[in-house]
């Protein structure tokens, strides 16, 4: 038996030898304590303060496909980004920034809550736009 044709049948053992890993409903139900949703569908939306300026950055909300903890880490850094390149600010590319609510009710009445405390701070709230 040649090499190639070796390599072949251990890998053919190795596949079939392997257990199957399946991922159920219930793995998405449990949530380490201040980790995001894991569920697919969620809606987030991202805030940062800069108390020297007085100002309080909120995106507006998105529905987001892919909920896991790296997709939301994905558009925490995007909105630092942007934050920083239009607001000359130097928020943490890798810092949640981004908050994470399973359904568009639940965000809305946290996003509301957050505007309400911003004002009371009398902070101006900004949009930093699309990021």
């Amino acid at each position: 038996m040649s090499l190639p044709a070796r390599c072949l049948a251990g890998l053919a053992v190795l596949f079939l030898l392997s257990p199957v890993v399946k991922a159920s409903a219930q793995d998405d139900d449990f949530l380490p304590s201040g980790s995001p949703a894991t569920r697919a569908g969620v809606t987030a939306w991202c805030t940062a303060e800069n108390s020297e300026r007085g100002e309080f950055y909120l995106s507006a909300p998105r529905r987001l496909l892919s909920s896991s903890p790296m997709a939301v880490g994905l558009l925490s850094g995007h909105f630092a980004q942007t934050v920083n390149a239009r607001f000359g600010m130097h928020l943490a590319m890798n810092a949640p920034h981004c908050q994470v609510f399973r359904t568009a009710a639940a965000s809305e009445s946290a996003r509301s809550a957050i505007v309400t405390g911003a004002s009371k701070r009398s902070l101006t709230i900004r949009d930093p736009g699309i990021f």
